[in-house]
């Protein structure tokens, strides 16, 4: 039976990736997505993803939701997804709109509507997440679950401390992470094991349909700014998300108490992740990819795109 999910994304390359495997594997039940600012501005990030979902054919529901943090400072991250947050593919006149409701408010209305059925998949800062949990404090008991890509139990890939998404919204990430709500966190300990090198990208390239077209104009973008950045290969944070809700032995999980800094300004967004002294933690978090399997799920998802 497939996992109905909401996703949360601030698209750029690598949520580009996860609603390519969201709308194309079979396990999986798209229910709606949410654009949130982050990897760009909410205009851009909204954009994108209904760019996206119209070129690979997903005709599943798209949503704006925040268009900036709780409390701190918008950041976006154009020095690595370019000015649009998902510059390389070429894209036709956009013909899909928005639903004409507020993101969270579609989140908030389709986990009640389907009490311990949806897993929330926020692969962006965890701002709509946070504000849905605020608005409706029945969300956290009635999700099924939480799979979400941001923080780091080593360094951070935006600060020497801190991962982007944890740090373009610290406080939202403390009420996801202090909700009470069963998560599953992969972070940069597991996300940086599925790297993308050249021969694979070539694999998909050869493909020749629209939506690998659109993957490997993305990913060759995508690869010179992580060059740029230190980085030999792009890495596919945001599609673990994906992979692990459709295939969960692709991941080794080690349960941790997770707790966000908010108040040391050097490790500001840092994610402390410790064991519990009875090994009940309120985090599943992942520390080891299976990435040739990983690779064979985006090959079947594109199996069955245009």
């Amino acid at each position: 039976m497939a996992e109905k999910i909401i996703m949360d994304v601030d698209t750029g390359h690598d949520d580009m990736v996860a609603i390519v495997m969201a709308a194309g594997l079979q396990e999986i039940e798209l229910m709606g997505i949410v654009a949130v600012s982050g990897n760009q501005v909410l205009e851009k990030t909204l954009s994108n993803t209904l760019k996206v979902c119209e070129l690979i054919g997903a005709d599943v529901p798209v949503f704006a939701g925040m268009d900036r943090p709780l409390l701190r400072p918008q950041l976006i991250g154009g020095d690595i997804h370019g000015e649009t947050g998902l510059d390389g593919p070429v894209f036709p006149p956009l013909c899909k709109n928005a639903e004409p409701i507020h993101g969270v408010r579609f989140i908030i209305d389709t986990v009640l509507a389907h009490p311990h059925e949806i897993t929330l998949v926020p692969v962006g800062p965890l701002t709509d997440i946070a504000m849905a949990m605020r608005l409706e404090p029945r969300l956290s008991s009635l999700v099924k679950k939480i799979v979400l890509m941001g923080g780091s139990m080593g360094k951070g890939n935006r600060t020497p401390y801190a991962e982007f998404n944890i740090f373009a919204d610290p406080e939202a990430a403390h009420i996801v992470f202090s909700s009470g709500a069963p998560i599953v966190m992969m972070g940069l300990d597991v996300t940086l094991q599925v790297l993308l090198d050249d021969p694979l990208l070539q694999r998909f390239r050869s493909r020749r349909t629209k939506s690998a077209t659109m993957f490997g104009d993305s990913m060759t973008f995508y690869t010179k700014a992580c060059k740029a950045h230190g980085s030999e290969h792009p890495a596919m944070h945001d599609p673990c998300c994906i992979a692990y809700v459709a295939e969960p032995s692709l991941f080794t999980l080690e349960r941790r108490d997770i707790t966000v800094e908010l108040q040391d300004k050097l490790t500001y967004g840092k994610t402390y992740a410790s064991k519990s002294e009875d090994a009940i933690g309120n985090t599943w978090v992942g520390v080891k990819a299976d990435a040739p399997r990983f690779w064979e799920l985006l090959d079947r998802a594109f199996d069955s795109l245009p």
